[in-house]
């Protein structure tokens, strides 16, 4: 794994150890976020409010007469079946009922009932409805205490408890749901992960061939078919040494791949990282002399002094000026001539590569439809530069650009 994937993983690792501890829990705002109940404990809930329900429905069919405890005990219990779906709704039906059963009726079990739903409440709703149940179960409970004699002695401390381990039970909830919910997203960002680094290696991949191979390989091809035309023995001399080097260079770019498979680290050899000693100059020297060894009458045009620009744009420069000559050698191999130039501006670098063919050019050629100039945009676009490919009336010209380093003042 590359040192920033590897660096981003372990920043990662420790903010999911921070967000997933209970501190860093009870801290966030999604935890106190209103949520569903888990489905397990939905399922739960409906099958003990059916047993209740059952229960409430025997108790009065064996008495044979229906009264207003039977109707609030039925409300009640419909009411806690509303937290599977709807459980601020819930929340507020149950307050409501419970209020009406302990001030009209000053029944002891209606505070209990209260208490025990503080659980449903504090795994469900925002803090505010928490408050509010507890701060009505407070106020009825006193009311309780000293108004009527329903609670025996040290029942407040009783209601008090159920109520407290009520409230730890629902955190409990909360919390288990919660901590599933942020396994379940860096799960799938961990997913997403992988698969950019899957998309990374693969694009690492597909440049060292395109790049690398391939260009090497027209070349092979290009001097191989043109081999037994060669008028005398210094041509036929030229196109056998450009195979030989171009060969070589293609073993070694196949090394590289390789190496790039088994062991996608920073270290693994590039073959495009080191071609031309990273020079731009130098680059374009050599990529005129193919075009002249290609039979392609070439003007190569460089500045006089040392230009300003960055490591990674003149690599990126360097890449563009490989898929220009490239497609010139394989779209156009009758080119009349070509021009490399290298313009140094005050904010930029500009590389401009002509040709002139017999014929128009390919629209492959000229349209920088391929996969080539297709990743040198994406790469000068990624470093502030931009590509220009324009079709003129006798062949085509590229145009890329880079800004310069800025220089501090002195």
């Amino acid at each position: 794994m590359p040192e920033s994937h590897a660096a981003a993983s372990g920043t990662r690792e420790s903010v999911f150890y921070a967000r997933t501890s209970i501190g860093g829990m009870l801290r966030a705002r999604t935890f106190w976020e209103q949520r569903p109940l888990h489905p397990v404990a939905r399922l739960l809930l409906l099958l003990a409010v059916a047993v209740l329900l059952c229960i409430a429905i025997g108790f009065i069919v064996a008495s044979g007469k229906f009264t207003r405890f039977d109707l609030l005990a039925l409300a009640f219990y419909l009411g806690l079946s509303a937290f599977a779906w709807h459980p601020l709704t819930a929340a507020f039906i149950v307050m409501l009922i419970c209020s009406v059963g302990v001030m009209f009726t000053g029944s002891g079990g209606d505070l209990l009932e209260l208490a025990i739903a503080l659980c449903l409440v504090a795994a469900t709703c925002v803090p505010w409805v928490v408050v509010a149940h507890a701060a009505l179960l407070g106020v009825l409970t006193t009311y309780i205490a000293v108004y009527e004699t329903t609670l025996t002695q040290g029942g407040v401390f009783g209601v008090v408890g159920i109520a407290v381990i009520a409230l730890f039970v629902g955190l409990a909830f909360r919390l288990v749901a919660a901590r599933e919910m942020t396994l379940l997203a860096e799960r799938e960002r961990a997913v997403k992960d992988i698969e950019a680094i899957a998309r990374e290696s693969q694009e690492r991949i597909a440049d060292e061939l395109h790049d690398g191979i391939a260009h090497d390989l027209t070349l092979v091809l290009f001097h191989a078919r043109a081999l037994p035309r060669q008028p005398d023995d210094a041509a036929r001399q030229v196109s056998l040494t450009t195979i030989e080097h171009s060969a070589e260079q293609a073993l070694h770019s196949i090394q590289s791949l390789l190496s790039l498979m088994r062991d996608p680290t920073p270290e693994s050899p590039e073959s495009h990282s080191t071609r031309y000693g990273g020079n731009l100059v130098t680059a374009v020297l050599a990529l005129g002399n193919l075009l002249e060894d290609a039979g392609i009458s070439t003007h190569v045009g460089v500045p006089s002094t040392q230009h300003s620009v960055g490591p990674t744009n003149e690599q990126v420069l360097i890449e563009t000026a490989i898929e220009a000559i490239t497609n010139i050698i394989k779209h156009a191999p009758k080119s009349q001539s070509a021009s490399i130039d290298v313009h140094e501006h005050d904010d930029d670098v500009e590389l401009v590569v002509t040709n002139v063919a017999p014929s128009t050019p390919t629209r492959h050629a000229s349209s920088g439809g391929g996969r080539g100039l297709h990743r040198v945009r994406q790469r000068l676009s990624q470093n502030n530069g931009q590509l220009e490919v324009d079709k003129t009336a006798n062949g085509w010209t590229l145009r890329a650009t880079v800004p310069t380093i800025t220089r501090p003042d002195n």
